[in-house]
């Protein structure tokens, strides 16, 4: 099974070599990394965590899994989207 490896995203920037030069010095490493913003808070990474833990739980292997995330996500899909609650307009019974 072919395995595609890729670094950390904190890593991308510095080489092998000066990674291995700090763990082998007895000094407290000291890298000057800018950490990029990612959207780690927001509704739609909590979303596709809850789905990936939710196919894991239901289903063993590769292929089941992306299935069922596949078929989750073609099913919310056609299910009507708001952006905000004010664009959910739920027309009121008046009582007469």
């Amino acid at each position: 099974m072919d395995c595609d490896l890729s670094s950390p995203p904190l890593l991308k920037d510095i080489s092998d070599d000066e990674i291995k030069s700090r763990i082998q010095s007895d000094s407290v490493p000291n890298l000057d990394i800018t950490f990029k913003t990612f959207p780690v808070n927001t509704q739609a990474v909590e979303r596709c965590v809850k789905l990936g833990t939710e196919a894991s739980g239901k289903v063993c292997g590769a292929e089941p899994r992306y299935r069922f995330i596949r078929t989750t996500l073609l099913s919310r899909s056609t299910m009507l989207n708001f952006g905000h609650k004010s664009d959910f307009n739920v027309s009121s019974a008046k009582n007469v």
